[in-house]
């Protein structure tokens, strides 16, 4: 099977069918049995062609002078992505995507040749001369209404700093789940199969490892999950006492969960919601594998939970809110091009609506942590700031941003409130 192939079809079901990257790339590799060599390249492919985009645009248009069929401006993206930034040489590069141009529909082969021959002999456009918003669009491919709307909450240099961090491959993040294993028995068994980690210094138990795990005897027994840091450090804040009554808003998949079960050694109960049978499903399976034995999976729409839950019955609630996911676009490249400004003030209006739906819900000097896995502050502090405008009773205790480039996280928000009265 012709790697290059599967990889174009790949990146026109993302870029025009609506196919999310993840969702396409993992029904490819299920489907076809390819090597270890060609899962790399097809993967590298996929995920750079897309990742690229408007940096790849950038460099194509002079050479297009009217629009031409969806698969053959894909294949110019991808092969482009290649000549610039993979190590292959030119004339691989040209031959194949001529190869497959012309076996796809004759006609346009010599097009593809032209193209491609004409963007190797000119030289390439000076990215660097750009400036501002433009410059930060193009350089890092991303759109640039997304970037003026970024520019809202933070200056040029550290929006750079986030898109430069977001270029680079993320390190897999694991959490010792303390109800199975202590931290020494993780390393020492990380030690005998000789795979790469540090210690986290941001949260009790996570580790950055150098390989994955994810078939490692120590996964599927549950004695650690894959877990961002900034993940890990939301159930942290929160910090329920043992015997805590906790609600746990949007569970799924039920990593901060689990986090919190670990954290009051499975004692006291954990009510674990969220709207999608799926997802239940998918909770219920990774507490079983993680010895999670002190939460209850409730089906439910978190903005209906004041219809059936009693005033001041929780001790604990965590609110990990539904959000543009901003903060996870280094490695969900394609959320960039799937969000809108629209799209964003819809979750705004989601997030208000959960947040006075549950707000009468804690008890008297009960705490309540709100989470995001963005660094917007519309879905942030100025969510909280309106919060907390309509509901004096609350007070901020902490609140942080994390963005990606700090700590080597995902971009995250936790901000920690108790309610007074």
């Amino acid at each position: 099977m012709n790697v290059r192939k599967l990889a174009l079809d790949a990146i026109v079901k993302i870029l025009y069918d609506g196919g999310y990257s993840n969702i396409v790339i993992n029904d490819t590799l299920k489907k076809y049995e390819l090597n270890e060599v060609d899962r790399a390249l097809f993967t590298r492919l996929v995920l750079g062609t897309v990742e690229k985009k408007i940096t790849l645009e950038y460099y194509l248009k002079p050479y297009l002078r009217k629009k031409t069929k969806t698969w053959v401006y894909c294949l110019l993206l991808m092969s482009i992505y290649q000549l610039v930034y993979l190590d292959i040489p030119d004339y691989a590069v040209v031959n194949e995507a001529v190869d497959m141009a012309s076996v796809r529909d004759r006609s346009f082969g010599s097009f593809v040749n032209g193209v491609l021959r004409a963007f190797q002999r000119n030289e390439r456009p000076n990215i660097e001369a750009l400036k501002g918003m433009e410059y930060l669009s193009i350089k890092y491919s991303y759109p640039e209404w997304l970037v003026a709307y970024l520019l809202k909450d933070y200056d040029e240099a550290t929006l750079e700093k986030v898109f430069m961090h977001n270029d680079n491959p993320k390190a897999m993040a694991i959490r010792v789940n303390t109800l199975k294993a202590t931290k020494e028995e993780i390393f020492n068994y990380l030690d005998e199969k000789g795979i790469g980690y540090a210690e986290s210094k941001f949260v009790d138990n996570g580790i950055v490892i150098e390989d994955t795990i994810i078939r490692d005897k120590i996964f599927t027994s549950g004695k650690v999950t894959i877990q961002d840091l900034a993940s890990q450090k939301v159930a942290e804040a929160l910090n329920p006492k043992k015997e805590s009554i906790v609600l746990d808003l949007c569970a799924a998949p039920g990593s901060k969960t689990a986090h919190l079960a670990s954290i009051m050694e499975n004692s006291g109960t954990i009510y674990a919601c969220d709207i999608y049978p799926h997802k239940i499903k998918l909770m219920q399976s990774n507490f079983n594998r993680l010895g999670v034995t002190s939460a209850s999976c409730q089906q439910i729409d978190a903005r209906r939970l004041k219809d059936y839950v009693k005033a001041k019955s929780f001790d604990y609630i965590l609110a990990d809110l539904p959000c543009s996911g901003l903060g996870v676009m280094g490695h969900k490249v394609d959320i960039r091009y799937n969000i809108t400004l629209s799209s964003i003030e819809d979750i705004i209006s989601l997030q208000a609506e959960i947040l006075e739906s549950i707000h009468d819900l804690l008890k008297v000097n009960g705490e309540m942590v709100i989470s995001t896995c963005t660094f917007n502050k519309d879905e942030n502090e100025r969510q909280v700031a309106r919060f907390i405008a309509n509901h004096p009773n609350y007070e901020v205790l902490e609140e942080a941003t994390y963005l990606p480039y700090e700590y080597g996280t995902d971009g995250f928000y936790i901000c920690k409130l108790r309610r007074n009265y």
